[in-house]
């Protein structure tokens, strides 16, 4: 190999040159290993089915939190539905969101949460906890998560609390 001092005009031609390969054979094997992982990586996954289901989250609080059903678990009224975005929603305290869960994760977890009571009769897995916060799973798609934050607001608490909020989730366990 041909060596140049790097002072001279021909030298700095060299070396521009040299430089000038090395950028093309780089942008070179980054185009060959862009086109490798493109021709095998997996197809991108399909939704999950539950996605669409989710959507119903928006417009819970407007069809399940009936001033009925808000007058048996709120001390004071709570005033109008809220959608807070395309899964979840609030009417005052109460909080619905629905989620993409599977079952099988969802019992795993269950260890790792705190004040965990588990219940049945609720999807297929469901739980509620002393800090007013239920969840619950159907299949392996359909997650819900109901919580009334504040704890002064509900006028019944625990299992009775996790039941009438489990009952939530059951009505939307079986829209489409």
């Amino acid at each position: 190999m041909k060596q140049f001092c790097g002072k001279c005009e021909a030298c700095k031609h060299s070396e521009s040159r040299s430089a000038a390969r090395s950028a093309s054979a780089l942008v070179l094997t980054m185009a060959a290993v862009l086109a490798m992982l493109a021709f095998t990586a997996p197809a991108p996954a399909a939704p999950p089915t539950g996605s669409a289901w989710i959507d119903n989250g928006a417009t819970a609080c407007a069809k399940y939190l009936t001033p009925d059903v808000v007058a048996a678990i709120l001390r004071s009224p709570a005033g109008a539905p809220r959608r807070l975005d395309a899964h979840s929603c609030n009417v005052g305290p109460i909080y619905i969101t629905l989620k993409v869960a599977d079952i099988d994760v969802f019992r795993q977890e269950l260890s790792m949460i705190a004040g965990v009571h588990r219940m049945s009769g609720v999807g297929d897995g469901a739980y509620w906890n002393e800090a007013g916060a239920f969840s619950a799973v159907k299949g392996h798609d359909r997650g819900c998560d109901i919580s009334v934050i504040d704890p002064g607001a509900p006028k019944i608490h625990n299992a009775e609390l996790g039941q009438k909020l489990g009952d939530i989730c059951n009505k939307l366990f079986a829209t489409p």
